[in-house]
C-alpha cells in the first residue's frame, strides 16, 4: 500500500511541474532549430497556413481573420509579421489580467514596415469594446475607404456597462495610426479621430477606464481629430471619472481639429508630445449657421488635476478657436507648465468655463496654473470669424473663470496677420469678473508689430476694471498706450520697457520652420541689465503643483526674475 501511495505521489508531482512549465518555451521534437511557444502566435499572411499551431514562425497561421476566431486570455501574444497588410476590421475578445495582458504587435525584419490593419472604411479599424488588459504595439492603423465617413476611427475604446463598473489598463505604443478618412467637420454628425475612447456613465452600471496609456505612437492625416474622448454629460453628480491616464512622447501630423482631448479624468498626465503641420482647418457646408469649426491642439474638459508639459504644438490653423492649449468647461486644479507654442491661428491658450448662461451642475472653473512657458507668434489668424469679431488674441478668457494664475511664462509677438490683425495679449468674452479670479505674476508679453493692438479688449459681456483681473509685476512692452488694465493693487510693479532678451527668438526657419527648443534656450535669456532681473513678485508656494525648476530646467532657488528665465 505504501508503495503505491509513493507512486501516486511521484505521478503526481510529474504533472504539476508539467504544469508549471506549460508557458515556457517547446523545442520540436525533430531538432533544436526552433522554439515554440504554447501562448504566442504568429501570424503571416504571406507563408503561414491555416492547420499550423501558429507557436512559432515556421508554425505561423496564414490570416489575421484568425484572431477574430477566439478569445483570447491572460498571457496570450499575437504576433503580425512585418511588411504584410491585412485589409479588414478587428473587434478584440478576451480579457488579460494585471501579472498577464494580452499583447497585439508585430515580428520579424525590423528594416520592413509595420503591418498594416487597414480598415477601410470601417466604423473603426481595430475595437476594444469592454475588454481589458490589452497591449497594442508596433501596428500601423489605417481606415480610408473611398470617401470620407463620418465618425469613423482607427482605434475605438469603449466602456459600457462593463462588470466591475472599470476596464483597466489599454496600453497603446509605437504605433501609427493613419490615413483615418473621417469628415473634416463636426457639423451634421461628421468627425472622426486617430484612437477614440467612450465611457457610459449612464445606466444601471455607469463605467469608466483606469490605466490608459498612448505613448510614442505618430497620428498623421486622420480627420477629424487625433487623440479624444466623449463623455454624455459633465453633471457632476453622475460623475465616475477615467484615471490613471498617461499620453505622452506621441506626435501628430496633418490633423486638422483637436489633437488630444482629456475628457471626464482625474490627475491625466500629457507631457512630451509634438503638434505639428497641422492640416488646414474647414468649413460646415452653408445650411449650417456657423460654418466654422472650433478646435484646440490639446486641451481638456470635465477634468480634474490635469497636468500639460513638456509638449510643442506649432502652426494649428482651426477656423473657429486655433489655440494650443485649452482648459475648458467644468475644470479644476489644471496645469500647464513648460511648454511651447509657435504659430497658432488663434493664439496661445483659452480658458473656456463657457457655462455661464444655463446650470449644467457643473463647477466654477478653479486652481488652473499657467506657470514657465513660452508663447511666440501666436494668433496670426487673417479673417473675419463668423460671429464678426476678428479674434487671434495671446489668451482668451471666455466665461466662469473662478481661479487662474499665470506667472512667469514669456510670450512673444514680432509677426501679425497682414489685413485683419489682432496682437491683443487678452480678450475677454462674457467674462464673469469674479473678484481676483484672473491673476498675471512675473510674466513678459512683448510686442514688436506694426499693428500696437490693446494690451486687453472685450470681445462680447462686460469687463469690470479693478476686479477680477490682477496684475503683478509684469513686463508689458509695446501695446497701445494706456490700454494695461488696473490700478492700486490690481495693477503692480508694471514694467513697460524692452526687456532685454540675450537674442529674439521670432522664427524657426533654419530647422525646416520646425521649433527648435535649443534655439528658445539660448535665445531667450535675460541679457545683462534686463529690467526683468531681479523684479518679479515672490510666488507663494503652490499647495497643489509643486514647482522647483524654471523653463530651462535649473532650480530657481531665491531668483525672482520676470519671465520663463527664471534661475
Amino acid at each position: 500500500m505504501k508503495m503505491h501511495l509513493i507512486i501516486f505521489a511521484a505521478l503526481l508531482g510529474l504533472c504539476q511541474l508539467a504544469a508549471c512549465k506549460e508557458d515556457e518555451p517547446r523545442a520540436p521534437q525533430g531538432g533544436p532549430e526552433e522554439v515554440s511557444y504554447p501562448h504566442r502566435y504568429y501570424i503571416d499572411p504571406e507563408n503561414g497556413s491555416y492547420y499550423n499551431t501558429g507557436h512559432s514562425p515556421s508554425q505561423a497561421w496564414e490570416s489575421v481573420d484568425r484572431i477574430l476566431e477566439r478569445s483570447w486570455k491572460a498571457g496570450d501574444t499575437i504576433l503580425i509579421k512585418r511588411g504584410t497588410v491585412y485589409n479588414g476590421s478587428l473587434a478584440l475578445r478576451g480579457s488579460g489580467s494585471a501579472e498577464a495582458p494580452i499583447v497585439l504587435g508585430s515580428y520579424g525584419d525590423e528594416s520592413l514596415p509595420l503591418p498594416e490593419i487597414a480598415g477601410g472604411g470601417s466604423y473603426e479599424t481595430i475595437l476594444l469594446r469592454n475588454v481589458q488588459y490589452w497591449e497594442l504595439q508596433d501596428l500601423r492603423i489605417t481606415n480610408k475607404g473611398a470617401a470620407p465617413r463620418p465618425k469613423i476611427v482607427g482605434i475605438r475604446i469603449e466602456a459600457d456597462n462593463i462588470e466591475g463598473g472599470v476596464m483597466n489598463h489599454i496600453h497603446i505604443r509605437r504605433c501609427e495610426i493613419a490615413d483615418v478618412y473621417g469628415t473634416k467637420t463636426h457639423h451634421n454628425e461628421g468627425g472622426g479621430s486617430g484612437i477614440f475612447y467612450y465611457n457610459v456613465i449612464g445606466g444601471s452600471n455607469p463605467s469608466s477606464f483606469h490605466d490608459l496609456v498612448v505613448e510614442d505612437c505618430r497620428l498623421t492625416d486622420c480627420q477629424r481629430d487625433g487623440l479624444t474622448g466623449y463623455l454624455s454629460t459633465g453633471d457632476r453628480s453622475l460623475r465616475k471619472a477615467n484615471t490613471g491616464f498617461v499620453f505622452r512622447r506621441n506626435v501628430f501630423e496633418g490633423i486638422p481639429g483637436d489633437q488630444i482631448i482629456v475628457n471626464g479624468c482625474d490627475d491625466a498626465l500629457v507631457e512630451y508630445n509634438v503638434v505639428r503641420n497641422c492640416a488646414p482647418g474647414d468649413f460646415a457646408d452653408e445650411s449650417v449657421p456657423n460654418r466654422m469649426e472650433a478646435a484646440a491642439a490639446l486641451w481638456c474638459i470635465h477634468s480634474d488635476g490635469t497636468v500639460f508639459r513638456y509638449n510643442t504644438v506649432q502652426d494649428h490653423k482651426a477656423t473657429w478657436d486655433g489655440q494650443a492649449f485649452d482648459v475648458d468647461q467644468n475644470c479644476r486644479n489644471t496645469l500647464f507648465e513648460y511648454n511651447i507654442s509657435y504659430n497658432n491661428t488663434g493664439g496661445w491658450l483659452m480658458l473656456c468655463p463657457s457655462d455661464v448662461a444655463f446650470d449644467r451642475n457643473f463647477v466654477s472653473q478653479e486652481g488652473t496654473v499657467v506657470r514657465y512657458n513660452v508663447s511666440i507668434n501666436d494668433g496670426t489668424r487673417d479673417y473675419v470669424k463668423g460671429n464678426g469679431q476678428t479674434l487671434s488674441s495671446t489668451i482668451d478668457v471666455v466665461g466662469r473663470v473662478g481661479g487662474c494664475h499665470f506667472y512667469n511664462n514669456t510670450v512673444i509677438k514680432t509677426r501679425s496677420a497682414a489685413t485683419h490683425a489682432d496682437n491683443t495679449a487678452i480678450t475677454f468674452d462674457s467674462y464673469t469678473n469674479i473678484e481676483g479670479s484672473l491673476v498675471f505674476t512675473n510674466n513678459i508679453f512683448y510686442n514688436t508689430t506694426g499693428t500696437a493692438n490693446p494690451f486687453a479688449k472685450v470681445g462680447t459681456g462686460e469687463f469690470i476694471d479693478d476686479r477680477g483681473l490682477i496684475l503683478r509685476n509684469n513686463c508689458i512692452y509695446g501695446y497701445r498706450e494706456g490700454t494695461v488694465p488696473g490700478s492700486g493693487d490690481h495693477n503692480v510693479g508694471t514694467i513697460l520697457t524692452d526687456p532685454k532678451f540675450v537674442r529674439l527668438v521670432e522664427e524657426f526657419t533654419a530647422n525646416n520652420d520646425l521649433v527648435d527648443k535649443e534655439q528658445i534656450l539660448a535665445g531667450l535669456q535675460l541679457a545683462t541689465g534686463s529690467p526683468c532681473i531681479g523684479a518679479g513678485a515672490e510666488i507663494a508656494p503652490e499647495p497643489v503643483f509643486p514647482l522647483t525648476t524654471d523653463f530651462w530646467g535649473e532650480r530657481i532657488g531665491s531668483a525672482r526674475n520676470i519671465g520663463a528665465y527664471n534661475h
